[in-house]
Formats: C-alpha cells, sequence, structure tokens
C-alpha cells in the first residue's frame, strides 16, 4: 500500500485533478502518473520547452529516446507511417503495454526531442484511464518516460516518484502499484519481420503467434531507438549479484519461488513469487529491488529467473542493473 505523504504534490485521481493535469501540461509542466506498467513522467509531446524538462529533470541522455503516448490509432498514425505490421500489432495488442516504433511523417507537430532527433518514434496506446483521461482532455500526445531518475530503478508507486524527484513535480497522480511493473514492450514494426528492441509483458511469443513470423529479439543495437537499450539501466545503489543461489549474511536476497535462504539466514529477504508466477514477479520487481535497496546490506543477490515469456523482461532489466 502507498504510503500516504501529507502536503505534498501527491494527488489521488479525481476529476478536479485530471483537470489540473491538464492545465499544468498545457503550460509545459510536468505531471507524474500511473500507466499500467509503470508510473510515466508526462509532457506535452509537441513542445521542445516541456520535453526538454524532461531530459533536464532526469539527467536523461539526448540520444535516448521518449516513448510518445497516444489515444488511438488514429492520433498515432497522424504522425506515423503505417505498415502492415504496424496494424496488425496494434490491432492486437493496443491499447496495452506495447509501443511499436514506425517512421515519423515529415512536418509532424511532434517535438524532435522526443525522438532524439531520428526519423522513427517510439509509439502507445496505453491502457490506463488515468492516462487515456489525460490523452483526451488535453487532445495531445503526451511523451512520457517512467518518472525516476535516468538509469535508476523504475517506480511502481506514487511515493517512488516522490522519493526521487520530491516537489520538483508539481503533480504526482496516486493510483497505488502499477499492474505489470515493468516497462512495455518494444518492437520495431518497419518491416515486415517485427524485432523487440525492448522485452516486456507483450512476449515474443505473442508477438511470433500474432504476426505469424519469426519476430526477433535485439536489445544490443549501437544505435539507440528506443528506450530501455542503453547498456546500464534500471540500477540500485547496492551492488546487484544476478543468478546467485547462495548469499551471505551481509546481503540482501531477491529470490523466486522456493529459491529462499535457509533459516540460518539473518539478513533482509523477499520473495518476487512464492507460486513462481513470472507475471507477479515482474509486478513486484521494482518495488522490491527498491526496498531491498534501503536496507543495512552490502549487496544485493538475486535467484536465477527462468528466462521464458516476461521472465525474458525480467533477467533483461537485471541484466543491466547489474552491470
Amino acid at each position: 500500500m502507498s504510503k500516504i505523504i501529507t502536503n505534498s504534490n501527491i494527488k489521488s485521481y479525481s476529476e478536479d485533478i485530471l483537470s489540473t493535469a491538464v492545465k499544468l501540461l498545457s503550460k509545459n509542466d510536468l505531471v507524474a502518473f500511473p500507466t499500467e506498467t509503470v508510473y510515466g513522467l508526462g509532457a506535452d509531446a509537441t513542445s521542445d520547452t516541456a520535453v526538454s524538462q524532461i531530459y533536464k529533470l532526469k539527467n536523461r541522455p539526448f540520444i535516448n529516446p521518449l516513448i510518445t503516448h497516444v489515444s488511438n490509432e488514429e492520433m498515432a498514425y497522424s504522425f506515423c507511417k503505417e505498415t502492415q505490421l504496424s496494424n496488425i500489432l496494434a490491432k492486437a495488442f493496443w491499447p496495452g503495454p506495447l509501443t511499436i516504433i514506425m517512421e515519423q511523417k515529415k512536418n509532424t507537430s511532434i517535438s524532435k526531442l522526443a525522438a532524439a532527433n531520428l526519423g522513427s518514434i517510439a509509439v502507445r496506446v496505453p491502457k490506463s484511464k488515468i492516462l487515456q483521461d489525460i490523452i483526451s482532455k488535453l487532445n495531445k500526445p503526451i511523451a512520457a518516460p517512467s518518472a525516476n531518475k535516468s538509469g535508476m530503478v523504475s517506480p511502481t508507486l506514487a511515493e517512488h516518484v516522490f522519493e526521487e524527484f520530491g516537489e520538483k513535480i508539481k503533480l504526482i497522480i496516486d493510483n497505488g502499484q502499477t499492474e505489470k511493473g515493468i516497462e512495455s514492450t518494444v518492437v520495431d514494426a518497419r518491416s515486415d519481420c517485427p524485432v523487440i528492441l525492448r522485452p516486456g509483458p507483450i512476449t515474443l511469443e505473442m508477438i511470433q503467434e500474432t504476426t505469424n513470423s519469426q519476430a526477433k529479439l535485439n536489445t544490443s543495437s549501437e544505435l539507440i531507438e528506443s528506450p530501455g537499450q542503453l547498456l546500464k539501466h534500471y540500477s540500485t545503489q547496492k551492488h546487484l549479484i544476478i543468478n546467485s543461489t547462495n548469499c551471505s549474511n551481509d546481503c540482501a536476497y531477491l529470490g523466486f519461488k522456493n529459491l529462499m535462504p535457509d533459516n540460518k539466514f539473518n539478513g533482509v529477504s523477499l520473495n518476487l513469487s512464492k507460486k513462481g508466477n513470472l507475471n507477479e514477479a515482474a509486478a513486484n520487481l521494482f518495488n522490491m529491488l527498491r526496498t531491498l535497496d534501503k536496507s543495512n546490506a552490502k549487496n544485493i543477490m538475486v535467484a536465477p529467473i527462468p528466462n521464458k515469456g516476461i521472465g525474458v523482461a525480467i533477467n533483461d532489466r537485471l541484466k543491466r542493473a547489474a552491470l
């Protein structure tokens, strides 16, 4: 449960808060809000001034593009070049945790900063009602990365955003813990074959089945075309050691299913999913990493996670966090 912070910029969602959010965004201010994946830090995607504030506040490299969130396919295709593949993916997974990379049309209103001055752009139709309401009332696309400092653990609670930025953000909309717990899957749909640039809740198997193709996973491209491709990312303050089945008492341990320390262990330990459910593990991942990062432990050790389904996305996050 989210801790209540009084006299802060954290507010529960309501019609009045929706109006406040839209007013702030229309004045080039930033707003943090929950999505079905993680909490996002949003700005008017058509404003260079607003988008530049995201990069500045997060200390995010300008080569790392943002995801532009839209209300529907029609809004997406007003500034993107649709392909047969993008249509298939959009109809199957939008609204939802899938970001599609497409070519931009010429002379659109989208800020070049949002796309890191690339010819391509990352676009998503979110399932989150709160974000959908904001986009619809603003009647503009919203550029939004995760609401945390660049390279650090993503936020899944409103208080995580507050811990990162305090009141530097005028409004943080609170709706409890996010459902998926990790960022959207990113797929390059500019050719006939889908290429996953960032694994996420929409798995490789789901994309292959939907597109009837041999979708590929390519998370190590030299050209940064998608969020989540930076080598070091999602990092804790403490050193992270992955694929560990042993732990010392000076370490914290993040387990999975029956992979947990024995009764002699005196350190702090948490279990991503006692039932071995990978979706539950994904939902708990960032919140539990943040909790263990606050402990007095020297390092954080993480149990091996099955590399299948959404486990591929979990391992991608852990691998980058451990560098």
